[in-house]
């Protein structure tokens, strides 16, 4: 400990070591001084007391120094920390304060809307709530479901019955899907579809459930697959079981390879990553099938979460189609393709006529959503989302989506 303290060990060596020398010293010269002259003034000679006063008073004196030399060091060891420690509350207090500025302007670029925008989604509820209200909705379902695209000729759809599955559901031939012959096939003929809608993000391709003789048509077809339904559903087959449902499993159909290669198991879907592969070819592709069973046929689900859940997660793919199925494919899949334009086109600053959209629908894929309860559900759904995304709409879209959500 004292060799940190150099002038400390120095004084207290020296003071030791003078007095052993003062010792010896007044020793020696008494005795010295005995031996020549008994009659020379005897020096007193140093009592032991005095002695052991002298070397106490030395060593309290170092302890002292020790002592003074402790409470400097501990003074400025506090003194650092104290530094140390204030400067590390300035940090923290400087950090949490950007941490906080941060935060608050991201917020508010969250809460700002585009003026446009904010015209759109205020129109979109003005008219739903107000204007149209419940009956007004009603009747613009009424003109919906009367209206037939023209020209509406499927003449493909008739000359394949064996390849659909309901004879009432035909497939415009202005806008079906054509597939490519091989060398085994002569046929390019599939109940899907093609949907492309202005100020849309991508193109959908809306098709029936596969069929066992057209599995392998299918897998020709795909891309991007989405599934509404289950394969049965009211004690009814709405669709064959096209894929391997088992992870690490795998099947060919015809001449197409399909491996199950993960699933993704997520709220009220599946996600299937699959390897698609034709005989004779080389070069495989994945592709993604999310499997809803939550959705009745004939019906609506109790919430549009689920969907608009679906809708974000097709956002996120690679650009490419995404192929929506349902049992016939035009119910449900008609229904999620007017939510997504719906709400994608009042984001963009544009007008979301549910009517206009629809219709628009139905003139390339025929007879897409069929029923009332399909049609509110559009508008029940986007609804929720506008209320999810501009909180300072929820009281006034609440009220409505509660007596929308009872129809």
């Amino acid at each position: 400990m004292w060799a940190k303290d150099n002038n400390f060990e120095t004084t207290l060596t020296t003071a030791v070591w003078h007095v052993h020398i003062l010792v010896t010293t007044e020793c020696g010269s008494f005795m010295f001084r005995r031996r020549r002259s008994r009659r020379e003034t005897r020096r007193r000679k140093p009592s032991e007391d005095t002695l052991t006063a002298t070397a106490s008073t030395v060593a309290e004196e170092g302890t002292a120094r020790q002592k003074s030399a402790r409470a400097r060091r501990r003074r400025s060891r506090k003194t650092t920390l104290d530094s140390t420690e204030e400067k590390s509350k300035r940090k923290t207090r400087s950090a949490e304060t950007t941490i906080d500025v941060t935060q608050q302007e991201r917020r508010k670029k969250a809460q700002a809307v585009h003026p446009e925008v904010e015209k759109a989604v205020s129109n979109f509820i003005k008219y739903t709530t107000e204007t149209a209200g419940i009956d007004g909705l009603r009747k613009e379902c009424r003109a919906v479901l009367d209206f037939k695209p023209q020209p509406g000729t499927y003449e493909k759809f008739k000359a394949c019955p064996q390849l659909n599955r309901y004879p009432a559901v035909p497939c415009l031939d202005a806008t079906r899907v054509v597939l490519q012959p091989s060398e085994d096939s002569t046929n390019d003929y599939i109940h899907a579809n093609k949907v492309k809608l202005e100020k849309a993000e991508r193109e959908f391709i809306l098709t029936q459930g596969p069929k066992s003789n057209t599995i392998e048509d299918f897998w020709k077809m795909i891309f991007q697959a989405i599934m509404l339904c289950n394969f049965y559903e009211e004690g009814t087959q709405s669709c064959e079981e096209f894929w391997p449902t088992d992870s690490g499993a795998y099947k060919y159909y015809g001449k197409m390879f399909v491996n199950n290669k993960r699933i993704d198991h997520m709220d009220q879907y599946d996600v299937y990553t699959l390897e698609v592969l034709p005989d004779g070819c080389s070069n495989s592709i994945l592709t993604r099938l999310a499997h809803c069973t939550t959705w009745p046929e004939k019906a609506v689900p109790t919430s549009g979460r689920m969907v608009l859940r679906l809708i974000r997660w097709t956002q996120q793919l690679e650009p490419g189609s995404v192929t929506l199925l349902c049992s016939a494919g035009v119910g449900r899949t008609g229904t999620f393709v007017a939510i997504d334009a719906v709400c994608t086109r009042l984001f963009k600053g544009y007008e979301g006529k549910v009517k206009d959209i629809v219709m628009d629908i139905r003139r390339q894929r025929a007879l897409s959503i069929h029923n009332e309860l399909q049609y509110f559900f559009v508008y029940s759904t986007v609804l929720d989302y506008i209320r999810a995304k501009l909180p300072k709409y929820h009281s006034k879209v609440s009220k409505f989506y509660a007596e929308l959500s009872k129809v």
